[in-house]
């Protein structure tokens, strides 16, 4: 029995694309390691995504119910449609996931999986500490400034699911507001919490073009979306595996959700626009896209966060 998992969470409405990153992490970590995903809510297409996660073997663990039974507690009023119980979700890991896993990695579904995750997979995170990515506003905070920051994104965390910050996080959510939404929730209760590690293992998409090395982790946390079109800075590399999934695995088209033509058009001019002001500089306003490289590109965090000292044998 593995003791450790890459675990995502998704309703119906985001399976597509997490099913993708999911099958990506499938290939890349090692059998040790188990690929998890949770569902938030009762599919419609259930057997579809049965089918796929057995022909993938990928574990389908299903949370509606406990997720129900707990959002039940929450007043909903801020909650609205801005956050997701997918989102928030994951900061219940802990009671979502079976107790034999020992170590967690979770990835949003707006992720590719693009590398090697074997040095992630082999540092063990101690009770109470969770590895984290800077985030994208701090990425720019400090491009500007040039001091360190300290504010993490959610996308990709890793923690000992028996004891880490997501259920403290939840506590504070029900308390001050959906304004917070899962992200800021961590955040708030993090303390000294949070190890870092580097970009490389939550790349903005919104840096894809600056990257001077390969990231293993792509996260495409803004819109658009690859599987939405090929847009600046992302490329034909980035939308053909959503493409490419379709064809080879038939019962995930129920789960594609297309985006409307007045959104296609706009996302066009606005990658129109984004690549004019990149490769002319006299269009530019803002940081200093070297600047943004030097931040984003610099990944010597590793060489503390993922010490030989921290790091176990593969869990079997």
């Amino acid at each position: 029995m593995n003791i450790q998992c890459i675990v995502y969470v998704t309703d119906e409405n985001y399976f597509f694309p997490t099913t993708v990153s999911a099958h990506q992490a499938r290939k890349a970590a090692s059998r040790s390691t188990d690929v998890v995903i949770v569902l938030t809510e009762r599919f419609k297409h259930r057997t579809e995504a049965e089918e796929f996660c057995k022909s993938t073997g990928i574990i389908l663990l299903d949370g509606s119910q406990f997720l129900a039974d707990k959002f039940a507690q929450v007043d909903r009023r801020e909650f609205g449609a801005r956050i997701s119980i997918a989102a928030m979700g994951r900061l219940l890991l802990s009671e979502l996931l079976p107790a034999h896993y020992r170590q967690a990695i979770y990835i949003d579904g707006d992720t590719q999986i693009v590398g090697d995750l074997a040095d992630l997979e082999k540092v063990e995170v101690p009770k109470g500490r969770v590895l984290a990515a800077k985030d994208y506003m701090s990425i720019m905070e400090a491009a500007r400034t040039g001091e360190t920051q300290s504010y993490f994104n959610s996308g990709v965390l890793k923690f000992d699911p028996s004891d880490w910050i997501g259920p403290a996080a939840f506590q504070h959510f029900t308390e001050h507001g959906g304004h917070l939404h899962d992200q800021g929730a961590l955040n708030s209760v993090a303390g000294d919490a949070p190890i870092f590690i580097s970009n490389r293992w939550n790349f903005p998409r919104q840096f894809l073009h600056l990257a001077d090395k390969e990231p293993t982790i792509i996260h495409f946390a803004s819109h658009p979306k690859p599987w939405d079109g090929v847009y600046f800075p992302c490329s034909h590399r980035e939308t053909i595996v959503y493409h490419e999934a379709l064809q080879a695995y038939p019962s995930l088209a129920p789960f594609v959700r297309k985006i409307s033509l007045p959104r296609r058009l706009a996302y066009r001019l606005r990658s129109i626009g984004d690549r004019m002001a990149y490769y002319l500089p006299f269009l530019r306003r803002g940081t200093d896209p070297e600047a943004i490289r030097r931040v984003v590109c610099d990944w010597h965090d590793d060489q503390t966060a993922l010490l030989s000292s921290r790091n176990a044998d593969a869990p079997v």
